[in-house]
């Protein structure tokens, strides 16, 4: 598949069959991930591979009880407690955070979910300054980029994940307090292609300077 083409056609995936898959697919899955950019070839990334029932079930559980409490982490966001919206005193009832009613279903049907790990701590020659300790985010995010990519380029569906209690999720996959955890890719069989989404013509986002 021509990486244009890949880059273009890749979806996030909601709906998979309950096909397994492969070890060796998964295997070019990570090995696309190590080979992403990282700052001063620090390489700050691990993974935990989750594939067995149990496991799987015990991940999907806990995301159903951050939903819950609402402490979520999505996109870097996290919500403390679930929100309402409206006045509570008056005579309407209050709205629910519409993120309260995300359903995690589809995850049930996910048979391979890969914990996206980052060290803070692995930097290669590399000035110990606050703007150097955050490069293992952005690392761990060409990562996630590859991983995605290699996973469409043989027939997978998969997802960037993060609506879960990072906190819950760490002691969970027991990891060390000095590691983050940055994401969870669901990878499996799609279930059927999503929409594409709309995109913004890059030329609204692009300035040149001569």
């Amino acid at each position: 598949m021509d990486v244009f083409e890949a880059i273009r056609s890749r979806r996030s995936h909601r709906s998979f069959r309950d096909d397994p898959v492969e070890r060796e697919k998964i295997d070019r899955v990570l090995e696309a991930a190590i080979w992403a950019p990282s700052p001063a070839n620090s390489q700050p990334w691990e993974f935990v591979v989750v594939e067995g029932e149990t496991a799987r079930k015990q991940l999907i559980e806990l995301s159903e009880r951050a939903k819950q409490t609402g402490t979520i982490e999505i996109h870097g966001y996290s919500f403390v407690r679930p929100v309402t919206f409206g006045d509570s005193a008056g005579t309407e009832e209050p709205e629910v955070n519409p993120l309260q009613r995300y359903s995690l279903s589809f995850l049930k049907k996910v048979p391979v979910m890969i914990a996206v790990i980052g060290n803070p701590a692995s930097r290669i020659h590399q000035a110990r300054t606050e703007s150097a300790d955050e490069g293992y985010k952005y690392a761990c995010a060409a990562a996630i980029q590859n991983m995605l990519l290699a996973a469409h380029a043989q027939g997978l569906g998969s997802l960037w994940f993060t609506f879960f209690d990072r906190q819950l999720v760490t002691r969970f996959l027991n990891l060390d307090a000095s590691r983050h955890l940055v994401a969870i890719v669901c990878i499996g069989y799609p279930d059927g292609t999503p929409k594409p989404p709309e995109r913004v013509p890059f030329t609204a986002k692009v300035r040149r300077m001569d």
